[in-house]
C-alpha cells in the first residue's frame, strides 16, 4: 500500500488502547457476501514471512494456499512493469550485491536490468521480525511473475488470482499519460497470460480503475482507500460514516468491483450498503486474530494480510 500511510500505522497503537470502542460486527446482523468463500489475500506475497513482493514471499502465499497473490508495480525507464512496492529503490529492504548500501532513486530512472541487480531479500524488515531474510533475492518484472505462478500451477493443479495494484509518486506527481500508460501495459501483460478472468487491478490512484474499465472492462477494479489521522481516530471511537460514505460514492462512481479500505472503515453498516451498490468489500492490511475475526463477523468477502499464516489458521479454519 502506498508509503503515505506509513506514518499513520502509529495510529495504530491508539487503536488498540481504545479498541473497545470499535464496533462488535457479531452483534448484529451479518450481511451476506458477494462471494461464496472469502478471499484470502497475501500482502505483497507475505510480507510478514519473506522479503515482499519477491518470488519466496509469494511461494510462501502459495504455501499456506491464500486464494489471491497481492502485488505492487511500478513502470521502469525501460517501460517494464516490475514488482516492487515504492517508486524509489528502498534502502530498508534492498542493497546493492555486494552488500554496500543502496540510495534512494527513482525507478522511473532506472531500468529492469539495473534493478534486478539488487539484492532485495539478504535485509530483514525491522517492521516485521518474524521475516526471514532470503539472501540474493531479486525483483521479478511481471512477466516473470506469471511464469513462475503458471509453472507452479500447472505443477500442483491449484489455480490462484491475482490483485495487482498500481503505484504512483507518493506526491500525487504522476501525469494523466503515466497513469494510462502503465495502466495499458499492465492490462497487456495480463491478456498476454490469459489471466484477465482471475485478475484485479487495485489503486489509491483512481485514475487506473477508470483507464482500465475502458481498455478491458473483464477485468475487476478495487479501490484503495486510507483514512487521515484525524479520520482513522473518529472511526476508531465509533464515529465518521460521513467518511465511509464518501469513499463508497467515490468506489461507485468509478465503477469499482470492489473497494479495499483500511480495516477501521469496515463496520456492518459499511459492509451493507457496499454491497448494495454490488461492490465486495476486502480490506488491508489486517494482522490480528482478533481483527480478522471482526472482520469476518462484519460480512466482508476478503481480507488482506502480511501474515498469511495467520489468515490460514484464523479465518480459513473457522469458516
Amino acid at each position: 500500500m502506498m508509503n503515505l500511510i506509513r506514518p499513520f500505522y502509529k495510529l495504530y497503537l491508539v487503536v488498540g488502547l481504545i479498541s473497545l470502542f470499535v464496533v462488535n460486527c457479531a452483534t448484529v446482523e451479518t450481511p451476506n457476501r458477494l462471494r461464496k468463500d472469502i478471499d484470502l489475500q497475501g500482502h505483497r506475497g507475505a510480507r510478514g514471512l519473506k522479503p515482499e513482493n519477491t518470488w519466496p514471499a509469494f511461494e510462501e502465499a502459495i504455501k499456506y494456499k491464500m486464494v489471491t497473490l497481492e502485488l505492487d508495480t511500478v513502470l521502469t525507464k525501460d517501460k517494464r512493469v516490475v514488482i516492487h512496492h515504492d517508486s524509489d529503490t528502498n534502502p530498508v529492504i534492498c542493497q546493492n550485491a555486494d552488500g554496500s548500501q543502496i540510495q534512494k532513486k527513482s525507478l522511473y530512472e532506472l531500468t529492469l536490468a539495473e534493478l534486478q541487480k539488487l539484492d532485495c531479500g539478504s535485509k530483514q524488515n525491522p517492521n516485521f521480525p518474524k521475516q526471514i531474510p532470503v539472501p540474493d533475492t531479486k525483483l521479478l518484472s511481471l512477466e516473470e511473475f506469471f511464469e513462475l505462478v503458471l509453472k507452479h500451477e500447472k505443477k500442483s493443479k491449484e489455480v490462484y488470482e491475482f490483485n495487482i495494484e498500481t503505484k504512483f509518486p507518493d506526491d500525487g506527481s504522476a501525469p494523466d499519460s503515466l497513469v494510462k500508460e502503465h495502466t495499458e501495459k499492465l492490462i497487456q501483460i495480463i491478456e498476454t497470460y490469459k489471466v484477465v478472468n482471475r485478475s484485479t487491478i487495485q489503486s489509491f490512484d483512481l485514475r487506473t480503475l477508470a483507464v482500465s474499465k475502458q481498455k478491458n472492462p473483464k477485468i475487476k477494479t478495487s479501490a484503495l482507500f486510507v483514512p487521515t489521522y484525524f479520520q482513522g481516530f473518529l472511526m476508531t471511537i465509533g464515529f465518521g460514516n460521513g467518511y465511509r460514505d464518501t469513499i463508497l460514492g467515490l468506489a461507485k462512481e468509478k465503477q469499482a468491483d470492489i473497494i479495499s479500505p483500511y480495516f477501521l472503515y469496515v463496520t456492518p453498516k459499511f459492509v451493507k450498503h457496499s454491497h448494495e451498490k454490488g461492490m465486495m468489500v476486502i480490506p488491508w492490511t489486517v494482522n490480528t486474530e482478533k481483527e480478522m475475526n471482526r472482520l469476518v463477523s462484519c460480512g466482508v468477502d476478503g481480507i488482506i494480510s502480511d501474515y498469511p499464516d495467520m489468515l490460514d489458521r484464523t479465518v480459513r479454519n473457522k469458516n
